[in-house]
């Protein structure tokens, strides 16, 4: 693959992650505000809010599917490297090119099943109990953001490949180094 396409595509990723990243935290700011006047409606004025339970778990899920794509981008996932910092660096290129492979292989079904779901929402017409909200949006958004951490895991697949086939190469700087504005 032509390094230059890969480097945009990192870019537009990078972009893309970051701000639906920035969505999931303002997402995250409302339900700490909307969980703050509900206990304080219910230990103050004895009246807490009916939706809240409901709006938190909606939120939740966005969070989670918005907020992964930058954290896969930005390698920020927990990575435990006991055994394998004990490898030489060919036989760690190879489990970083084999788990990623297979990390691609097991997000592509998940994400097929996730747009398959909120297609089912869509025909089925759910919505949640109290706001009778329909579920579908939401799951939709879900498959959407879910689709920026296949991206991620596509370009750490490349980056992985490119070091198992050329070791003594330098890393590509277009998708070693994180995004930043």
């Amino acid at each position: 693959m032509n390094d230059g396409i890969i480097g945009r595509l990192n870019r537009l990723n990078g972009f893309a992650t970051l701000w639906l990243a920035r969505v999931a935290a303002f997402i995250l700011a409302l339900v700490a505000a909307v969980t703050f006047c509900d206990v304080v409606g219910r230990y103050v004025f004895n009246s807490p809010f009916t939706f809240t339970v409901e709006f938190t778990e909606i939120s939740m899920a966005l969070i989670v599917y918005l907020g992964v794509g930058l954290t896969t981008h930005d390698r920020g996932h927990i990575v435990v490297d006991v055994v394998t910092l004990r490898l030489p660096e060919s036989m760690r290129s190879l489990m970083s090119l084999v788990t990623n492979v297979l990390s691609f292989m097991f997000l592509v079904i998940v994400i097929w099943r996730l747009w398959q779901r909120a297609a089912f929402l869509l025909e089925k017409g759910d919505t949640t109990q109290i706001w009778l909200i329909p579920l579908w949006p939401v799951a939709f958004l879900m498959a959407a953001g879910s689709v920026f951490l296949l991206t991620g895991i596509f370009l750490q697949t490349v980056e992985a490949f490119r070091r198992v086939t050329r070791p003594h190469a330098q890393p590509s700087p277009s998708i070693t180094r994180p995004f930043s504005e």
